[in-house]
């Protein structure tokens, strides 16, 4: 078989039209689901490129391979490994993609707050579908978007915390003056000490203080941030974008981890 190199940014293209959107299958491969009813199953190599079985695109409309040739490009590095364990030794790989396991993590945590605490954890539910299709590496294509995409992580959770039930269950004096990461993050430290409440929310800080940045990115505070979500500036933005998404959605699950282990374990 023959195998076709794009630019990543082709994901983009094609999710601006209707009716096109983006699922996960695995930490590097996923598929990119058309109006043509086809999901052309894709790979992400180690130069960041798009890697896809020609026959796959062969069989989309005219007018949806003339948007993929646009960013067609000579071959650079190998295939996709993952890609290769699917299509070729029918064996997919065992990972997952960040961007699903961030949605994972906040239904987890979402739950034990309702099973431990009796409350809700967020004002309101996610709609999980829209935000599939706003949080991924992708849009990472430089300093600005990457920043618009920790803006994008922040409001899907940050922005929904319930901060009224926080405060309820907050033993914090100063807790009417807490806002909704530094609330989660008292009730957090109630179980396991300031200091290590305050390492897992590194990330969750960090690209809190990369939205408020976003108006100012060459700012010393973004610098910061990005340490605090423990980001490599040194990596391409796609990778930087994977990373902020991987790192938020660890420290979520952590979150739920150290609340509600124990609880659970001692109830089984």
């Amino acid at each position: 078989g023959r195998w076709l190199w794009f630019r990543s940014s082709i994901v983009n293209a094609l999710l601006t039209h209707r009716g096109f959107s983006l699922e996960w299958y695995t930490r590097e491969t996923g598929g990119i689901i058309s109006t043509s009813g086809y999901s052309t199953h894709f790979g992400i190599n180690s130069a960041d490129l798009i890697t896809v079985y020609a026959y796959d695109i062969a069989r989309l409309a005219p007018w949806e391979q003339h948007v993929w040739a646009a960013h067609n490009v000579v071959p650079d590095g190998k295939l996709s490994a993952e890609l290769i364990a699917a299509q070729v030794k029918t064996r997919p790989a065992s990972t997952h993609a960040p961007e699903v396991l961030l949605l994972k993590s906040m239904r987890l945590l979402e739950g034990g707050f309702s099973r431990h605490f009796g409350a809700s954890l967020f004002t309101h539910d996610a709609d999980e579908g829209a935000l599939q299709q706003q949080i991924y590496r992708f849009v990472s294509i430089d300093r600005p978007s990457l920043l618009r995409l920790a803006k994008e992580l922040v409001r899907a959770f940050t922005d929904r915390i319930n901060v009224r039930d926080l405060r309820r269950l907050s033993s914090n004096e100063d807790k009417e003056k807490l806002a909704s990461n530094k609330l989660l993050q008292d009730i957090l430290a109630q179980e396991v000490g300031v200091d290590r409440a305050r390492e897992i929310f590194g990330p969750i800080i960090g690209a809190y203080d990369m939205r408020v940045g976003d108006a100012h990115p060459t700012g010393s505070k973004i610098g910061d941030a990005l340490k605090l979500v423990r980001i490599d500036e040194n990596a391409s933005f796609l990778r930087q974008g994977e990373t902020l998404i991987h790192n938020f959605g660890e420290a979520v699950w952590w979150i739920g981890k150290e609340l509600f282990e124990k609880k659970e374990r001692g109830k089984s």
